[in-house]
């Protein structure tokens, strides 16, 4: 069973709230992929099935896939990718941004307090010039890391 810390449990809370209130079915294997994306931040399907096994045992991949179709659609989660491959899920929110190594691929989640500190108000007026409304803001940012600058010298 997984367990989730207090600011975990009010996100799964929400998400579970809105699915009920669309009178969408709770299912073992729902409820676990939501709790998984939570804890994970990031994570793509191998991740995800992998982690159900071993909570669940055999899983039905159709169920997986469809579980996160059914997210998408409600806007609970959202994807990126950032090889081009690979597609990584995570919570949705109005503002994300994520740092991406191109040598080693690590990805890591810039937090929503940082996010607080950059003006999205340029965006909004940038969108205002052409009559469209912002509905939300995905930044990536492409670096070498430390570790990987240190290997090349």
């Amino acid at each position: 069973m997984l367990k989730l810390n207090k600011v975990q449990q009010k996100k799964y809370d929400e998400i579970i709230d809105n699915l009920k209130l669309k009178s969408i079915k709770i299912t073992e294997i729902r409820s676990n992929i939501i709790k998984l994306i939570i804890i994970s931040e990031h994570i793509n399907i191998q991740q995800l099935t992998l982690k159900l096994e071993k909570l669940l045992g055999n899983v039905n991949l159709a169920s997986i896939y469809n579980t996160i179709d059914l997210l998408l659609k409600e806007h609970s989660i959202s994807s990126n990718t950032f090889d081009g491959k690979n597609i990584w899920y995570e919570l949705s929110t109005n503002k994300s941004a994520h740092i991406k190594c191109d040598e080693c691929g690590d990805i890591k989640h810039v937090s929503v307090d940082k996010l607080n500190n950059i003006n999205f108000n340029e965006f909004e007026k940038l969108l205002n010039d052409r009559n469209k409304h912002l509905e939300h803001v995905k930044i990536e940012l492409h670096v070498i890391c430390e570790q990987c600058q240190t290997k090349t010298k």
